[in-house]
Parts: structure tokens; sequence; C-alpha cells
């Protein structure tokens, strides 16, 4: 099933329903009693839903019953402690000398919602008409007529009837709101009613064929349906209305307004159609929820609560990455292949560039033509890299080279060099590379690992990487013993921190991660992992597991802290979701690898903010709170702006923040960011006030796909890389 974004809010994954036995019979009093007995699944369709998203009936539920044609509705109520649940039983008298069972008077359909419904001519006999209303006060009627997705059954002699549902309910979910009472109105900007009176159409009930009749070419105002209901304590309020299943074509135009004032709360287009041609009628569509940010006039300001979002999804510069091997004779990769790398959910590459052709030469032109078609490629697919190089892809007697020599290695870092610094900007961090096997800085030919001299070559090297790099990106060695012999071992502070020294540039990477007490040599006792623990807080941690060890459960494990901790101490960044497969596998039998998808690297939350009284030509307080819910801060420069836009989009202001996101990390507690702005003379209407966090690259700065996004619902722009604030009319 495809998932449609509408607006900020991403499409929930579809609810099957399911049917529902009905039996009449009457009590001792002659009253006849409708019951509706269970099944597995039952239906979900109904003026109230479980937080599960589960059907469930509720105090003051009435169905109609239908005799015969041209016979007035019979309606039966919910028995007063029968609801809250999937089933319940109604009651209801039938008089004027009714039979039931007889030849004239067996109960031909029954109808959810209840309703004045009457019979049609049909296609297969006659069938039963709802009439959907274009205003409906939820709270007023208490019917809830519209909030139900129309069921119908058509019973038997036996009186035993199998309830059906006609159609798609979608949900629409608001938080934030600022107001007691609230109207939403809906306009279709597709050809289909939404309001009006609508035909079942189809078979016989319960052949799974019934639908109600939403033609097309409908009118304006058979396209516009309008529901008020009151606000929850919570500041939330829930909206339904259902269409035709298999030919949904809702494409909503939504307005939210202050019941009591009429000011507008909220107002979005969607730019494309809900829904797809292969969805049954059995579904429950979840839009939202929608952030409302308390909008309101602005003349009074306003202090906001946001709804933190548990949803995967694509961040610049973090998460699991994609591994590519690339070697002399290879094509590029193209810019359609790493674009559908972004689509599947991952921001990052592995590009691991092998020189074994080159152990005793320059890199050929061609190769380096290469280099330069996959960088081109990284920028129009959306996707940054974790780049390395290396000479030998093992160990073995065969596989000699491990490496080439000093005085080599020197030359093709200083032809690599132009090329590193012209695409910087889509290189997350270079791994340092070069020596011994996989570039892993081991199994070497002619770099020894001795405390005298030997360190000094590994040295050199390294200082050459951080040359070839811009200041601002980092290089990362495989153990804290390299960065400790190389660059100091002191711990990083803030204050030390992101200040162009070889200390603050120098990261790590961890290709061994949970795999043993010192996964796999890659610790040499405490003082190691001190010194990575606290240097993660500002310089990148990855890597990717080997082998399946005791140490690798999610949680701790026979004394050992497991994943979930681990990545937690370190800081992780970036891991590898193709290997080893045997630990991604046991993530997921345990439950957790949704988790660390989540947060990996930075996940930042808005937690509520504070919007001064806002006029044309007059300064407007801002006041933000934030916090980093992942394991890491984001570990490039990057700029934060307020952004002032009209309803429409059109740019009226942009802020930059006195911030650096570096130092937003998981261990910093609360972020708070302040500002006062100006309000543009002669602005006027619905304004909305953004927060955005670009690329600060000029080649990437104007493409939302660099920007950050924050975890939270109904914020998000995918178009320009805004996360919605506040809006407010002056």
């Amino acid at each position: 099933m495809g998932k449609y974004a509408l607006f900020s809010a991403i499409l929930a994954a579809a609810v099957v329903f399911g049917s529902c036995e009905a039996r009449l019979a009457p009590d001792e009093s002659g009253t006849y009693l409708f019951e509706l007995t269970a099944e597995a699944p039952v239906p979900q369709s109904k003026s109230d839903y479980s937080s599960s998203g589960e059907f469930c009936w509720s105090a003051g539920d009435r169905i109609s019953v239908l005799f015969h044609k041209g016979s007035e509705n019979r309606f039966f109520v919910l028995t007063a402690g029968s609801g809250g649940g999937k089933s319940a039983v109604f009651s209801g008298r039938i008089d004027n000398g009714y039979t039931v069972g007889s030849s004239n008077t067996s109960v031909r359909w029954a109808l959810f919602p209840a309703g004045e419904h009457t019979y049609t001519a049909g296609e297969n006999g006659d069938m039963p008409v709802f009439n959907v209303p274009a205003e409906t006060d939820y709270t007023a009627s208490g019917a809830h007529f519209s909030a139900n997705l129309p069921m119908c059954a058509k019973g038997n002699d036996s009186g035993i009837y199998s309830f059906q549902h006609l159609g798609t309910n979608y949900r629409f979910r608001f938080t934030g709101i600022g107001a007691s009472k609230v109207r939403l109105e809906i306009k279709n900007k597709k050809s289909y009613a939404l309001s009006g009176t609508f035909p079942v159409k189809g078979s016989s009930a319960g052949s799974g064929e019934n639908y109600l009749d939403y033609s097309s070419g409908a009118s304006e105002a058979e396209k516009a349906i309008a529901y008020t209901e009151n606000v929850a304590s919570d500041g939330s309020a829930a909206f339904y209305v259902a269409t035709r299943a298999w030919r949904v074509a809702l494409q909503p135009e939504l307005t939210l307004t202050d019941a009591q004032t009429g000011d507008i709360l909220y107002s979005k287009t969607a730019n494309k159609a809900i829904g797809d041609s292969e969805l049954s009628f059995l579904y429950l569509y979840d839009i939202g929820p929608i952030a409302v940010s308390s909008q309101g006039s602005g003349t009074e300001g306003a202090t906001v609560s946001y709804t933190e979002s548990s949803d995967l999804f694509c961040n610049p510069e973090r998460g699991m990455y994609k591994a590519r091997e690339c070697r002399p004779g290879d094509s590029a990769v193209s810019s359609s292949k790493l674009a559908s790398v972004r689509s599947a959910g991952y921001s990052l590459m592995l590009f691991e560039y092998f020189l074994n052709d080159f152990v005793d030469s320059d890199i050929s032109s061609s190769y380096l033509k290469l280099i330069e078609n996959n960088f081109k490629a990284l920028r129009a697919g959306g996707v940054k890299c974790i780049l390395r190089f290396a000479y030998s892809s093992g160990h073995a007697e065969s596989d000699h080279p491990w490496d080439a020599t000093e005085s080599r290695v020197l030359r093709h870092i200083e032809q690599l060099k132009p090329y590193l610094q012209a695409y910087s900007d889509v290189i997350l961090v270079l791994q340092a590379g070069f020596i011994g096997s996989w570039g892993e800085w081991y199994y070497s030919d002619n770099f020894g690992m001795k405390p005298s001299e030997d360190f000094e070559a590994r040295g050199r090297v390294l200082a050459a990487l951080l040359d070839a790099m811009p200041s601002s990106r980092q290089v990362e060695v495989r153990t804290p013993a390299f960065k400790k012999k190389l660059v100091g071992s002191t711990p990083l502070t803030a204050s030390t921190a992101h200040n162009g020294t070889p200390q603050a540039r120098v990261g790590g990477h961890n290709d061994c991660f949970v795999s043993s007490s010192n996964d796999t040599g890659t610790y040499d006792g405490s003082s190691d992992r001190q010194l990575w623990a606290a240097d993660s807080r500002y310089t990148i941690m990855g890597g990717e597991t080997c082998k399946v060890d005791d140490y690798c459960h999610c949680e701790s494990y026979g004394g050992n802290p497991g994943t979930l901790s681990e990545l937690a101490t370190y800081h992780w960044t970036y891991l590898h979701d193709g290997y080893h497969e045997g630990v991604l596998s046991l993530w997921s039998e345990e439950g957790c690898i949704d988790r660390i998808k989540r947060d990996l690297g930075y996940r930042l939350v808005m937690e509520d903010a504070t919007f001064g009284a806002a006029s044309a030509g007059t300064g407007m307080q801002v006041t933000l709170h934030l916090r980093n819910k992942g394991y890491a801060a984001p570990m490039n420069p990057r700029p934060v702006y307020l952004v002032l836009t009209t309803a429409s989009g059109t740019e009226l202001g942009k802020w930059l923040l006195d911030a650096d996101p570096r130092f937003w990390g998981p261990d910093d507690g609360q972020i708070t960011l302040n500002k006062t702005i100006t309000i543009p003379s002669g602005a006027s209407g619905t304004l909305q006030l953004h927060l955005y966090l670009p690329d600060p690259e000029d080649t990437l700065t104007d493409d939302p796909r660099f920007a950050i996004r924050l975890s939270n619902t109904g914020m998000w722009n995918e178009a320009t890389g805004y996360n919605l604030l506040y809006s407010f009319n002056i």
C-alpha cells in the first residue's frame, strides 16, 4: 500500500477492518434486541476509536432497521452498560403489527449510523440510501453521523445479519489547538462529492462488493463538508470523513477555524490525492496528527507545546548507511541510483576506493574522474558520503601489497586534495584509510606500530589528510590508541571542541562494534573507552559490527551493557546496515533495530516555544526550547534561521540565530534559542514562522534534502526544508 504525504503529516499505516454478525431477537417484555456478536476481526467503523485505532461502541449509538421498501426507520439504541468495546446490544420495540420472520416483514436491511434512510432501486434489487449532511455539529447532535463510516447489513429470515463497511474512513487529527470549539471545513480538490445523498451500490451485503456511490462530477457544494467539535483538554480534536474506497480521489483543502471567533487556526491544501486504487474498502486512514501550534490572532502572542514524533525518516549526515566499493574500471554511480537510496531512507553511503592498481604509480586521470563523477552524483542524489581509500581488501599472502610506501601515500593524498576540497560539501567524514588492509591501519607492509619512528610515519599521513580536507571536516582513525599517540590523549571539552585543531578534528570509526569485551582489539583498556566516550560528544563516531556475540544484544546481557547503551555512551552518528548480517538479524528479533535507526546521530525535538505579541513593523520576541534525543550532536557546521512567510509561502524575513548545533548534544539537556524579529511593515493576514537548518555550503544550501527535519509531528515541509513553529494573523 502506498504512502502519501498530506502537508507535513505522514499517512499512517492502514488498519484493516472486518465484519460482524447481528441477530434480532425479542426479550421477555416483547422488546426486540439487536445483538452484535463479535468476530475476529470486528468492525472498526464508529464515531469513537480506541487509541490503537480499533472500533468501539459508546453510549448514545443507534442503528436503523428497514423492514421492507417504504417502511419507516426503526431505531435501535445501545443498551446501557454494553458499550465501550467491540460488541454491544441494541434494543428497540417493533410495533404496528410487524411480525419478525413473516414473508412481508422480515428484516431486509440494518444500517449504521442511524438516520432517515430510504430505499432506491439498485442493480441487484432495492438498496438503501445514506444521506451525508454538509454540516455536522458533533457535540450538539450526539449522533456523530459524519464521524461514522457507514455500514449496512442485509438480513434473512433467520434474523442473522453480516454488517459490511461501505467506504474508507479518514481521520484528521489536530494537536496544539488554542480554542475550545473548532470547525473543520474540507473541500475536495478532486471531482468526488463529500456530502449529499449516496445510494448503496453493488451486489448484496456481505459479498464484499457494496459501496457508497460518491459520484464524480459533483457540484462545488457537494465537494465540501464541515464539522464542528469541542476541543479536548489536551488541545486536540479529531474529525472523520468517509469516502468511496477504490476511487478515493480525496485531495483535501483543510481550513480549521475557531468556531466562536472565526479566526483561522490552520489552512493547507494537499499537493496530491490521498489513497490509491488498490485500497480495499475496509480501511481507516489516519491523517496526522497535524500540529496547529496554537495559531491565533497574534496580537497577544502564544505559548506552544509541540508533539514529538517517533517516525523513521531521512535526515542529512546521520543514520544507517549503504556501502559501495569502487575500483579502477568501474562505472560511476548514477544520481538516480543515489536518489533511490535516499528514497529508501538513507542519507549516507560509504564509498571505499581501492588504489591497488596505483601502488607504484600516480592515480590515473580516469580513476580521478570516476571519483569526481561520484561526488557530483551525490549532490544530485541528495546523499552524502563516508569516504575511505585503501590498497587491499584482504590480509592473506595473496593480497599483498597491503598498502603503499609513505611517499606514495602522501603523493596520492596530494592528488586527491583538490577533489576533497571541491566536494567536501557531500563528505560527512573521511576515514583515515590508506594504511593496512581495508585501510584499517593494521596488516601493513610499510607502516609499523612501534612507539617511535613508525608512528611518526602514520602521523605524517594523518597530518596530510587533515590538510587535504577543509578545516570544517573531520578525519576518523580506527582506534583510540592512534588518536592518543598522534594528537594527544586529553579528552575534548566544550571549550576545546570544534576549534580546528588536530585534536578537535580527529574522530573514530569502530568496525567491530559490540563484538567482545574490547571490540576485537579496538580498545586497549578502560582509558581508551573513556577517551572515546568523552571525545565522541564533539567528534564523529561510526562504523559497523563484525560478529554475533553476547555483547551485541539490544539490552544488557550477561553483565554486558548491550548495544543501545553502547550507542549512547559513544555517541554514534552512523552505522552500516549491511554488515554483520547476524547482528542485524538479532537486533530485529529483539526489537531494537527501529530505535537504532531512529536515534543514530541527532534527533532534535522541539518541546515548546513562546511567541510575543505581533504586529506589522514591530518586534516579536521568540523563545524556543528543544532537546536532542538521539545519540550524537550534528557534527558538521550548520546555520540556524527563523524564517517568516505568508501562508502561501512567500518569504517576508529571515534571521540568523546565534546558535551552533554542533553543541546540541544529548548530554546537553534542554537547548534554548532566543531572537527578537521585526514583522515587516505592511504585512497582514496569516503569517507563518519556521525554524530552518540548511546546509551551509552554497552548493546545497537551497536544497531541502540537506536541511534538518525536527522530530515533531505536523511541522516539516519537504518542499522548503522548513519546520513550522507558529501561524498567526495580523
